[in-house]
């Protein structure tokens, strides 16, 4: 008896000394070449023979760079793609030639399962083969198994060609365990996806053009806020009144952060959009840090794939309907104030639309220079030449199209800042709304019915383009479009286009017509109807967000005219809810939502979000880019990293605003509208506009 046993044990022993010698066996993906022999580039398969012998030798610099590479898949079952090994280590190994990293894509090619099974289930028996998980099913909701990506350390003098061809060449050669289940591989190394050390750094003119214009606007700041600073110990009146004087305080740092606190209070009913400006954008930068951050490498992807079919994962893949918020804001806004300020007297129309261009454009135009030079200095990654140099590069070539703002149309596919489509979209509806505003004050009962009709086409047309194409009901953010939202064909056709999102612009321009026409009106609502009026629109935009998860359910059949009604009444019940909030908390007892909105300290940080809207989606780039490896996701990550970009966006919009945005808007003040009273002294915190032109800045 104790033999036998003896012998089982014994048998069991080699049995799992077997497996773990013949590891490779139980491998899915496998492991890269050390070095190229199979190249004509003689001087790569020279430093690859050094690399080979110095292993050999156990010498340090030859392990670095092996060490550097990716050695096994891991994860990969969890939908973890991504295996970076260590990118700093490879490019700092004191090899005897230049070295570098590049990530290689392996593809593998598995037969159909047989026999077949639901392609977009994600539940598998625990004695199914593993084939039957790693094959791909066409499905855009789950990660595919099939394809990993490596980091791979190299000798420079390699090309991407000559690594391309000799990995190839070692997949189809090396005896490799699942080849016998009829399992292929093929390799992929582009030339976008190497890196070497100090590569490209050297500035070229466009970025010391970029350099030399921040010098010089720091210059003026420094000088201006000196300027204000002396003159207080001057007793010239007339010098301080001058207009000479008034140009000289407009970079100002004393002068311009005064006027951050100051609001409008002519009517309170508004007050309370400062703080849903704060809000939204702080919505915005959490959802588009829930993309970014999915589109890197995720060791427990296989949650993400559950969360599109969640309610929770509901309110952050329809976050897009926050961007809504601001075109209703927008359109509340400029109808309110352009009513008002006809009123008072008629401005030109091609007065108010150069005057709006002029407010947006120099704040934008610099941080599309900075994207354009100085960006892809800011760090480096596995995959910072991936990600960050095509926007470079976007930036350089379309940068006319976005401060003509037609960069939504012109070039889409290459669009500089993906998150920029929003601003000629806001422009467009801007023109319009002058047009539809001047007719209003004209002719009241025409203006009302042409803004009724053109509310009406703005619900149709994406009705229409939906059915047409038989396109999305919702934009789906799967990992395709996460990792490439400028080729998806929704984003080109739907998206971004100011045609298909163009109804809550106009839905806001009706709710701005009905704050112009209270302004002065000391009515309430009646408390029962006031909760009536909050309820049904909280419903309403609580259905908007959560309905979506039907579309998302794999078992769903598409209907193109059900696609289509869902696509163009989703955003009208969004922005009909939120009206119908402002208004029960304007004109009705909400006042927990009245006072919360309209809190002082809301008042400075609204201002900055134009600039934090511009420049947090760079913070967010930049750390997909520099990531080093695959990490474990919650949505208490998420919310944690998207508060880290709140503060740097802001942080950054509160320098742009004291150094671009405020400076910039002064002049402009000055040159367009001087002030006729001379003797007159503005208010502490007020400038030359107007008081309504504060307020009704209706940009983001």
């Amino acid at each position: 008896m104790v033999a036998s046993l003896a012998l089982l044990l014994l048998a069991a022993a080699r049995a799992v000394v077997a497996v773990e010698t013949d590891g490779v066996a139980a491998a899915l993906f496998p492991s890269l070449p050390t070095g190229v022999v199979m190249t004509d580039n003689v001087l790569c398969r020279e430093h690859s023979r050094i690399y080979y012998e110095h292993l050999r030798n156990l010498s340090l610099w030859a392990y670095e760079m092996r060490d550097a590479s990716a050695q096994s898949v891991t994860g990969i079952l969890r939908g973890s793609i991504a295996q970076f090994g260590q990118f700093d280590e490879c490019l700092t190994a004191k090899s005897p030639f230049p070295t570098q990293y590049c990530v290689t894509s392996i593809l593998a090619d598995v037969p159909a399962p047989d026999p077949p099974r639901p392609p977009k289930s994600l539940q598998y028996l625990p004695n199914e083969s593993v084939l039957r998980m790693i094959y791909d099913h066409k499905d855009p909701s789950q990660q595919r198994r099939n394809m990993v990506l490596k980091g791979w350390c190299m000798p420079a003098s390699c090309t991407a060609l000559d690594l391309k061809s000799h990995l190839n060449h070692y997949l189809k050669t090396i005896d490799f365990p699942l080849k016998h289940h009829n399992v292929s591989y093929t390799g992929q190394v582009e030339e976008s996806n190497c890196q070497k050390m100090d590569e490209n750094s050297q500035l070229d003119q466009v970025d010391i053009s970029f350099g030399l214009v921040c010098i010089i606007l720091i210059m003026m700041v420094f000088l201006s806020t000196l300027y204000d600073n002396l003159r207080n110990y001057s007793n010239d009146k007339l010098v301080e009144r001058s207009p000479l004087s008034s140009l000289l305080l407009t970079f100002s740092l004393k002068s311009n952060i005064k006027k951050l606190p100051y609001y409008d209070d002519t009517n309170e009913a508004l007050t309370l959009l400062y703080g849903m400006r704060v809000i939204c954008i702080c919505m915005i930068i959490m959802d588009h840090r829930f993309g970014t951050h999915l589109a890197s490498g995720i060791l427990n992807f296989d949650k993400v794939e559950r969360s599109y079919r969640s309610p929770s994962g509901s309110i952050f893949f329809h976050g897009d309907v926050f961007v809504d918020s601001f075109f209703i804001l927008s359109g509340l806004l400029g109808t309110y104030c352009l009513l008002s300020q006809y009123d008072k007297r008629f401005i030109n129309p091609g007065l108010l639309i150069f005057m709006r261009y002029i407010r947006l454009t120099p704040l934008y135009a610099v941080v599309v220079f900075y994207y354009a030079t100085y960006f892809k200095y800011s760090g480096n990654g596995p995959m910072w030449k991936t990600i960050i140099y095509p926007e470079v590069e976007d930036c350089r070539n379309n940068w006319w199209a976005n401060l003509l703002y037609i960069n939504n149309y012109v070039n889409v596919d290459k669009i500089c800042m993906v998150h920029s489509w929003y601003l000629p979209c806001d422009f467009h509806y801007f023109m319009i709304a002058i047009i539809l505003c001047v007719i209003i004050y004209k002719n009241q009962r025409a203006g009302l019915i042409i803004l009724s009709i053109v509310t009406m086409i703005s619900i149709i047309i994406p009705f229409v383009i939906t059915y047409l194409y038989e396109g999305s009901p919702v934009i789906y953010f799967y990992p395709d479009f996460l990792r490439l939202p400028k080729q998806q064909e929704d984003f080109l056709i739907t998206y971004s286009k100011s045609h298909t999102r163009a109804s809550p612009y106009f839905i806001g321009m009706i709710a701005g017509y009905l704050y112009y026409r209270m302004r002065d009106s000391e009515k309430c609502l009646k408390k029962m109807y006031s909760r009536i009026i909050l309820l049904v629109s909280l419903a309403l935009m609580v259905s908007s967000v959560l309905t979506g998860m039907i579309f998302y359910d794999p078992n769903y059949e598409y209907n193109a005219a059900e696609s289509a009604l869902y696509a163009c009444m989703r955003r009208v019940a969004w922005s009909v809810g939120t009206v119908g909030v402002l208004y029960a908390a304007s004109y009705g007892h909400a006042k927990l939502i009245y006072n919360f909105l309209s809190w002082r300290p809301w008042v400075p940080i609204s201002k900055l979000v134009y600039g934090a809207y511009l420049t947090h989606m760079q913070f967010q780039m930049r750390a997909v880019a520099r990531k080093g490896g695959s990490d474990f996701v919650t949505y208490f990550d998420i919310i944690s990293f998207a508060l880290s970009d709140i503060v740097l966006a802001f942080s950054t919009a509160l320098v742009l605003y004291l150094v671009v945005e405020a400076p910039f808007r002064n002049i402009f003040t000055l040159l367009l509208l001087p002030s006729k009273d001379k003797k007159q002294k503005p208010k502490q915190g007020e400038d030359q506009e107007s008081v309504s032109e504060v307020t009704c800045d209706s940009k983001l």
